[in-house]
């Protein structure tokens, strides 16, 4: 008698060959979506590179919690993040990224995060005394947040030390972070291919080495100890060797946060405006809530819980506009996901503005409504459907440090301002190393009775 013929997993379905180029390169994460739509939630697509996008939460929940060794961060993206961020916790792998998590975990405990609440509101208030001065004028959102951001992030970096540097600083890394999928990013691969950009990437990370190893050593010889995360870098060990980190782990780490942890926050920061300002009874609902609850204080660490429709705002907006909008891995090994068959050595993405949007999942996926994140809205909703910051057990170790930041940082603007865009200023979405408006987001600020 014979048996049935075992079915082998086959490729993916997808579109021709080099299909619709010109909408990749306009928009590579609503491309993909789109493609989702059409071909289903396992694919390929056949470009300059076979990409393979799986967008189903069971799928990518096999990957996220799998992440090594069967699914790494050996493919181009990474490499290119490497020249910059070296072996930091983004772009490091294996037993070493593991080590590293152990080291920083304690870092970026509740206790440690909720501490910097002061520092963040500091630099808030600074923030709005400038806004106060301009009146009228429009102004950069989004460059305004970025700074503010990264001034944040400094000072629970390094404390005051980066102050006389922070402009310096934060100037190189916005040249360094470059989209590795772009050409200038493919370059800084091979430094001694001495284009333009090359060597004015070469002279940023050779400036920003040297402030970064020259604020370590500082600290190293004053002995000081200090609330903020370079002593905690400094003074971590390893409980299972009693090793410290390595100079070369901290300047890793130091510059992975320095990257990671300010484009993404002031990102996330500029879309919630951006959609609040497009929502005002939304935004009305939301300022009514501070009020009831700050009376026109500075919110604190302790306040938020107190504060549910902020959360939701920020979490309804990373969902429309999820700063890190795509997820890549290698595949080591042949696998299978729904039947069709992924090869070794395949680029692998996940990408949370697809899975955001994914009509099984949301209802009406495409509209602003932060009380879909209401408790009873989100219950039996699917985990791996909703990445933000990523899932499993390379979830960013700095989601409790962003999510604290931004929502200190709206809560505080919004009950001093009323932001809106500068009528025919396009708004215009680029998926780049984060999901940031093209052309910036032009606004003006109006103080609120």
């Amino acid at each position: 008698m014979t048996g049935r013929p075992v079915q082998r997993p086959v490729p993916p379905p997808g579109p021709g060959r080099w299909h619709s180029l010109a909408g990749y390169r306009r928009n590579p994460a609503t491309y993909f979506t789109e493609l989702a739509a059409r071909h289903g939630d396992v694919l390929r697509w056949r470009g300059l590179m076979d990409v393979y996008l799986v967008n189903d939460p069971d799928h990518v929940r096999q990957v996220l919690t799998q992440a090594w060794p069967q699914f790494t961060k050996d493919d181009i993206d990474y490499r290119v993040l490497r020249v910059t961020m070296g072996n930091g916790l983004v772009t490091n792998d294996g037993p070493s990224w593991a080590r590293q998590r152990r080291l920083m975990q304690p870092m970026f405990h509740n206790r440690v995060v909720n501490a910097f609440d002061t520092a963040i509101n500091a630099a808030t208030e600074a923030l709005a005394a400038r806004w106060l001065a301009r009146g009228d004028a429009p102004f950069m959102l989004d460059r305004d947040l970025s700074r503010l951001t990264f001034q944040v992030v400094g000072n629970t970096l390094f404390g005051a030390d980066i102050e006389a540097r922070a402009d310096e600083v934060a100037e190189m890394l916005d040249f360094m972070n470059v989209n590795p999928k772009t050409l200038r990013g493919l370059l800084t691969l091979v430094p001694w291919v001495r284009t333009p950009g090359n060597r004015r990437f070469s002279r940023h990370l050779a400036r920003l080495d040297g402030i970064v190893y020259g604020l370590m050593e500082t600290r190293r010889a004053s002995g000081e100890q200090r609330g903020d995360l370079l002593g905690l870098l400094l003074a971590a060990r390893d409980d299972a060797s009693s090793e410290r980190m390595s100079g070369q782990q901290v300047r890793d780490e130091i510059v992975t946060l320095m990257l990671a942890g300010h484009e993404t926050s002031a990102t996330a920061l500029g879309w919630s405006f951006h959609l609040l300002a497009q929502h005002p009874d939304i935004e009305e609902q939301l300022v009514d809530e501070l009020a009831r609850e700050l009376e026109g204080r500075p919110a604190l660490a302790g306040d938020l819980a107190r504060l549910p429709f902020l959360k939701q705002v920020v979490q309804e907006s990373m969902r429309l506009y999820p700063p890190v909008w795509g997820i890549s891995r290698a595949v080591t090994n042949d696998v299978e996901f729904g039947g069709f068959r992924i090869p070794a050595g395949a680029y692998l993405a996940i990408l949370p503005y697809a899975l955001h949007r994914h009509p099984a999942h949301w209802d009406e996926p495409a509209r602003f409504d932060p009380s879909r994140f209401a408790p009873s809205r989100s219950q039996g909703r699917h985990s791996y459907c909703y990445l933000p910051f990523a899932a499993g057990p390379r979830t960013c170790i700095g989601a409790g440090m962003a999510m604290l930041e931004i929502q200190l940082v709206l809560a505080r603007l919004l009950q001093r301002f009323r932001v809106r865009p500068v009528p025919g200023h396009p708004v215009v979405p680029r998926a780049s190393v984060t999901y940031r408006p093209r052309f910036g987001l032009k606004v003006t600020a109006t103080p609120r009775a």
